[in-house]
């Protein structure tokens, strides 16, 4: 099959997944999983695979919990498509597209790309992206109108965009325009582990719309500890299900070990009330499994640069 066929195939089993899981609730969700692992192919997907059926070897795993809580709080629209988006499109199709090209010519290839939000060449660059395989796209919105991304994100319904937005612009009509964009993870960006009056209103009109988003967070070497704490995280467990962690500029090489072996380690306890995710461990992981050609993409405008490390 083609890959637009491929692509419909898959939304049709993540659609019937999720019923199964709401349905069938542990039983479903681990059988889903060994059928995975069974069925993977490439290194990648087994270490993945591997990795997802030991977290969820008992019950009481914090991603069961989670991913029951996912179900139960967005759209089922709007997890199908991002799943299939960014899991088949940009790491499984489109990661497997770009590593032969990168593998052929030698060349740094990107499954996601960094992009300011209203720069008018992402209209051309993102269809061409996803001819060659990338379909990931983390635009910067922190000095534009979050709403700006309306337009791309309907114009290119098989990608995926993240989106960093300043909590205070994520206002009523804004969050109503974003929630028609079923493809799109909204990125509220906070400079230090606070949770402000304006991320709270902002998380909580995403979840009246049944969004799917992630309180992000900058994290240096005064404030990795507090992000890992207990207290903190059950705040922000209060307003978002995910938490991404990202470096500021300067953090130390001890705090940014300390931070990415804190959050990995933390995955497989239970009862973690937020999923932390890593930003710049997480993808350079990723990157560095698909191919040593693999480096974060870079679209922004000549002289800009962008609020997470890029490595």
């Amino acid at each position: 099959m083609d890959y637009n066929s491929t692509r419909s195939f898959t939304m049709t089993l993540a659609h019937r997944a999720v019923g199964d899981i709401r349905r069938g609730g542990f039983r479903q969700l681990r059988n889903y999983v060994d059928m995975c692992a069974t069925l993977a192919k490439k290194p990648q997907q087994k270490v993945f695979f591997t990795y997802a059926q030991k977290a969820l070897q008992r019950t009481d795993s914090c991603y069961y919990s989670l991913i029951h809580r996912l179900l139960d709080t967005v759209d089922e629209d709007r997890i199908c498509t991002v799943g299939v988006n960014m899991g088949f499109g940009g790491l499984i199709y489109g990661a497997s597209e770009l590593k032969k090209k990168a593998d052929a010519d030698g060349q740094p290839v990107s499954w996601v790309m960094a992009a300011r939000c209203g720069d008018e060449r992402l209209a051309e660059m993102i269809p061409k992206a996803a001819k060659h395989g990338s379909y990931v796209w983390l635009l910067d919105a922190l000095s534009a109108d979050p709403a700006q991304v309306v337009p791309l994100a309907k114009a290119n319904p098989q990608s995926a965009f993240g989106l960093l937005a300043d909590p205070a612009a994520l206002t009523e009509d804004c969050v109503a325009a974003l929630a028609a964009c079923r493809n799109l993870v909204v990125m509220p960006l906070l400079n230090t582990p606070e949770l402000t009056p304006e991320a709270c209103r902002a998380a909580r009109r995403m979840k009246a719309q049944h969004m799917f988003y992630a309180l992000t967070i900058l994290v240096d070497d005064d404030t990795v500890d507090e992000v890992m704490q207990d207290d903190w995280l059950e705040s922000i467990a209060q307003e978002t299900l995910f938490c991404v962690c990202a470096r500021k500029s300067g953090i130390s090489d001890e705090a940014s070990h300390k931070l990415r072996r804190s959050i990995v380690e933390g995955r497989m306890e239970t009862g973690k009330p937020v999923l932390l995710l890593d930003w710049d461990g997480d993808v350079s992981c990723l990157n560095e499994r698909i191919s040593e050609h693999m480096v974060f993409g870079n679209a922004l405008p000549q002289g800009c640069s962008f609020p997470l490390q890029l490595g």
